[in-house]
């Protein structure tokens, strides 16, 4: 069963990820706008230490569990879920083709590439626009957005900015729905390779990602310190509230 779990402010789906997938899907569907943070271990780090970001992701519609640490954490007061990766969900989105979308996000070109990949898996997917994410002029990106007629926007521009930009302009963008990303939209141009599925299985992408790019480790302390804060916590979120969907 799906459940919303009201946490620290946040709204965060749990469940199967098959059954996330159907709730995001009907809320597309719906006439509500719908913002879709793919929640992480590094962005709840972000979280806690940004009181911007932290207003910014409690007006976003619903996060889902993208890192195994948000996972392990809802375990821990005995909330199970299944980890629903975003590009997993991206992927999802992108295999119903039933919406036109719109890529958001990494150095000029890649977005096209990632474009080009996604319409030979997916033959009838219907990509209208991309752009790349190193811009100065949100309007005229904003403009270019709803131009196109897209229904689904992915940003992938990394974490916070990809969540900055969605709060400060979804009330601009003729979009059913918004999602940040991260590092899709290289992933899927082929600039990046996704993590083996070993370190998929146990949630250790973001560990490939630092082998990968070094440059990375140097959010490793401030990571593990925040797991340790977390995990060794003995007091229930006083704000912790489970509602079934």
């Amino acid at each position: 069963m799906t459940q919303m779990i009201q946490l620290f402010g946040l709204k965060l789906l749990s469940g199967k990820k098959e059954e996330m997938w159907d709730f995001i899907k009907r809320k597309i569907n719906s006439n509500e706008k719908v913002w879709v943070v793919t929640l992480n271990a590094l962005m709840f780090l972000e979280y806690f230490k940004n009181d911007e970001y932290k207003y910014e992701l409690q007006n976003a519609t619903i996060s889902i569990p993208d890192g195994i640490g948000v996972v392990k954490y809802l375990e821990k007061w005995g909330y199970t879920t299944e980890r629903c990766p975003g590009i997993d969900t991206m992927l999802k989105i992108c295999e119903w083709q039933e919406h036109k979308i719109f890529l958001l996000g990494s150095q000029p070109g890649i977005a096209d590439k990632a474009k080009e990949h996604l319409e030979k898996t997916f033959p009838n997917i219907n990509i209208v626009g991309t752009h790349h994410g190193y811009f100065e002029n949100s309007d005229e990106v904003i403009n270019k957005i709803n131009n196109s007629g897209a229904e689904i926007l992915f940003v992938g521009m990394g974490v916070p900015k990809q969540e900055e930009f969605i709060y400060k302009n979804i009330h601009k963008l003729n979009v059913k729905m918004a999602m940040g990303i991260g590092g899709s939209i290289d992933v899927i141009s082929g600039k990046i390779p996704r993590a083996p599925k070993i370190f998929q299985i146990f949630g250790l992408e973001w560990l490939y990602r630092m082998l990968r790019e070094p440059k990375r480790f140097k959010k490793f302390p401030d990571l593990m310190n925040f797991y340790f804060k977390i995990y060794r916590s003995k007091e229930m979120p006083i704000n912790l509230e489970v509602i079934n969907l």
